[in-house]
């Protein structure tokens, strides 16, 4: 797992100060390669000790053990000035592709098949961005000849999530893992004896702690805050 990934990972447990840095990190990686640690200090807004605590959080040893670290992934795929919007599109994408590829299990992914062949109705939990995945997902296992259905209002998911089985399977969606409804439906369908699994990109995160078990995603507004905000396709 490269260093974008291990920063992702331990993102929740960093101070407010030391998420300035991942911000920048994740999303300008590459530019630092140029700069000290004063430097890059300014740009964030954080004192030097701020950045060479996060880099010991992040299991490396000072902040040129990190330039190593980030010189070692391939050129970064961020838009620059002279990228056309079609190319720029298409970095974010590729980056958001790569990033997936290195958290996904493909041995947990047949698994997660399997237990979805094997359910008598499957419900997905969703809200706000999470709730368009949840709704795909519904339409392409529906097609399969699935009992699925998607539940994307907080009222219907906490009904819902009261009156599951141990038969049933419930896919809850939510990158952050601490959308209040989904953590709170979830727990009440764990109560039931209902299987659960989340897609998330924390693993720490309050949903992916009480699940049965989850798959990480990337967050893609690491990958470009200000231009391209697209959790559906990771």
């Amino acid at each position: 797992m490269d260093i974008y990934m291990v920063i992702q990972q331990l993102y929740p447990s960093f101070s407010k100060k030391e998420q300035l840095v991942a911000n920048y990190i994740l999303q300008e990686g590459q530019s630092i390669n140029n700069m000290n640690i004063s430097v890059l200090a300014n740009h964030v807004g954080v004192s030097n000790g701020t950045i060479t605590h996060f880099c010991k959080k992040i299991g490396c040893n000072n902040f040129a053990e990190l330039k190593v670290q980030l010189g070692r992934l391939r050129t970064a795929t961020a838009p620059s000035v002279e990228d056309n919007i079609l190319i720029q599109v298409s970095k974010f994408y590729q980056t958001v592709i790569e990033r997936s590829n290195q958290l996904l299990d493909i041995t947990y992914l047949h698994q997660l098949a399997e237990t979805i062949k094997g359910a008598a109705r499957i419900f997905i939990y969703g809200i706000g961005s999470s709730g368009l995945s949840a709704k795909e997902m519904m339409l392409r296992l529906l097609r399969m000849g699935f009992n699925v259905q998607s539940i994307t209002d907080s009222h219907l998911m906490l009904i819902n999530s009261s009156i599951v089985n141990e038969n049933d399977f419930v896919i809850a969606i939510s990158s952050s893992g601490e959308t209040s409804v989904i953590v709170d439906a979830t727990r009440i369908a764990k109560n039931n004896r209902c299987k659960v699994i989340c897609l998330t990109s924390f693993s720490e995160s309050t949903l992916a702690q009480q699940v049965d078990s989850f798959i990480l995603v990337p967050n893609t507004l690491f990958v470009d805050k200000e231009r391209f905000v697209n959790s559906q396709f990771s």
